[in-house]
């Protein structure tokens, strides 16, 4: 159970932008054409610059460039939109979270990694993943931004706990403090109102008991996995996690070949992203 100092945490949370919400309620809709979400961008002037620059940037380039908002929408997609605009907004949470020895740097690039990892698992599973993957990869740690905020533990107690009775990372969580990083995301996206399948899935990416019970949860498993293989955010827990790889593999007919092409393409996206924040003179 989540202690009560994280839930008024949580309660107390600022909420998302306008635009976040609009396009979160965009998500899926079949009722929704490129004009409407095209409108809601564009009248965000700084959410608008950065999704042009994504739009023309190596992981999602075509063959011209784009200059309009439309012609970056039509490119990018609802989902990816909402992940620009959630990416700024977690900015604000951003910080380092010794309890899990990560900087601010390593949590911050492991949400791109495993959300980028999603784009390209896309290419190589045997059906579509679902808009909603990408949101839930890149929010999926979430909750680690939030429990270092309330909770006080080091880190070499977990790793203590997990040396002495044997057991992962996140079974040393629940036990020392009440409760794990991936409950209190799942928490955190109920409260910012996003559906139930990006929740559900912040809140098991580590139970391996609840794969197979949906392509998200599967698909954020692995691109959490994938991103830790990358050495991206591996932190204190390193591989010492719940993953059901192969069986979430599986279901996502993916094969082992098409997830390290996938791991390889990601890794170059994330050196181009690497490159453009921190520009050589």
């Amino acid at each position: 159970m989540i202690p009560n100092q994280i839930l008024d945490g949580i309660e107390h949370l600022d909420p998302l932008p306008v635009t976040a919400r609009r396009l979160s309620d965009m998500l899926g809709r079949e009722d929704v054409n490129i004009r409407d979400i095209a409108d809601v961008v564009q009248y965000d002037a700084a959410v608008a610059a950065n999704v042009v620059r994504v739009a023309n940037s190596a992981a999602y380039a075509g063959r011209y460039p784009v200059e309009r908002v439309r012609d970056a929408v039509v490119r990018l997609g609802t989902a990816t939109l909402l992940t620009i605009v959630l990416g700024r907004h977690i900015q604000n949470f951003r910080g380092a979270a010794p309890m899990y020895s990560l900087s601010e740097d390593d949590l911050y690039m492991h949400s791109a990694a495993a959300s980028l990892m999603i784009k390209a698992m896309a290419a190589e599973c045997r059906g579509p993943l679902p808009a909603t993957c990408s949101v839930a990869a890149l929010l999926h740690d979430i909750g680690k931004l939030i429990m270092v905020r309330y909770m006080k533990a080091d880190v070499s107690s977990l790793l203590s706990l997990c040396n002495e009775k044997k057991i992962n990372f996140v079974d040393a969580e629940r036990e020392l403090l009440g409760c794990d990083h991936a409950e209190v995301g799942g928490a955190v996206a109920r409260k910012w109102g996003f559906p139930t399948e990006i929740t559900s899935a912040i809140e098991n990416h580590h139970n391996v008991s609840r794969g197979g019970n949906g392509i998200v949860l599967d698909a954020v498993m692995l691109a959490n996995y994938a991103a830790k293989s990358m050495g991206i955010g591996l932190g204190a827990a390193a591989f010492n996690i719940p993953i059901d790889y192969a069986g979430s593999r599986e279901r996502l007919g993916l094969s082992i070949e098409g997830f390290e092409r996938a791991c390889a393409q990601t890794a170059m996206w994330m050196a181009d992203q690497r490159k453009e924040m921190n520009p050589v003179a």
